[in-house]
């Protein structure tokens, strides 16, 4: 068993943790809140994997949308934007024409 893993099992065991995960999920915590440009990072990483939408993404690195997207641009990341089927947006035109 590694250290690491022999002294999270010795927190859960005095009861400061719960259970491994909870040990992880603080430490994960401490790290990002003393070194932000790691879940910058991450958050890029996930968006580049399609893991997270661009809001998302945006969410996890604590910016605005529009400033992560002009992070993703000045990174030369790019940025595919889905869009809905020719048919389906035909449909709602036509529907909307109606209602009109």
């Amino acid at each position: 068993m590694a250290v690491q893993e022999r002294e999270i099992a010795a927190l859960i065991k005095a009861g400061i943790f719960q259970s491994q995960a909870e040990a992880v999920d603080e430490a994960l915590r401490v790290l990002f809140a003393t070194r932000p440009q790691l879940r910058l990072e991450a958050a890029i990483q996930l968006f580049k994997d399609a893991e997270v939408t661009l809001g998302r993404a945006a969410e996890i690195a604590g910016l605005t949308r529009w400033e992560f997207e002009a992070l993703l641009a000045d990174r030369g990341i790019e940025r595919v934007v889905a869009c809905d089927a020719p048919k389906h947006l035909e449909r709602q035109a036509e529907s909307l024409h109606h209602k009109a």
